[in-house]
């Protein structure tokens, strides 16, 4: 389950207001995902970005930017680089970036 029906499951209410925010990579939230294999809850990882990077933090990847976190994680599901099942987010099976 991936997308805005992942997050209203979740029961994730943090928002990442437009306004004087800043570019995070995604790498840093692949990263973030990537030291728990076993899956990290989305409510948790909400909580890791908003303490890590604030509660303005947007971001964005090589090819996009000024994303939610929701936004972004769908971004990457899509692109198989994090996996979305039930209320948990997953390492995904591709490399992070695969660009020249």
């Amino acid at each position: 389950m991936g997308g805005k029906s992942f997050w209203r499951a979740a029961g994730c209410r943090v928002s990442f207001p437009a306004m004087n925010h800043q570019n995070i990579h995604g790498h840093e939230i692949i990263d973030i995902v990537s030291l728990h294999p076993e899956g990290l809850s989305s409510g948790r990882l909400a909580a890791i970005a908003t303490e890590r990077f604030g509660v303005d933090a947007r971001f964005l990847t090589c090819s996009t930017e000024n994303m939610t976190l929701p936004e972004l994680l769908e971004f990457l599901h899509e692109r198989s680089k994090v996996e979305l099942r039930g209320q948990t987010v997953f390492p995904g099976g591709s490399p992070a970036c695969e660009h020249d």
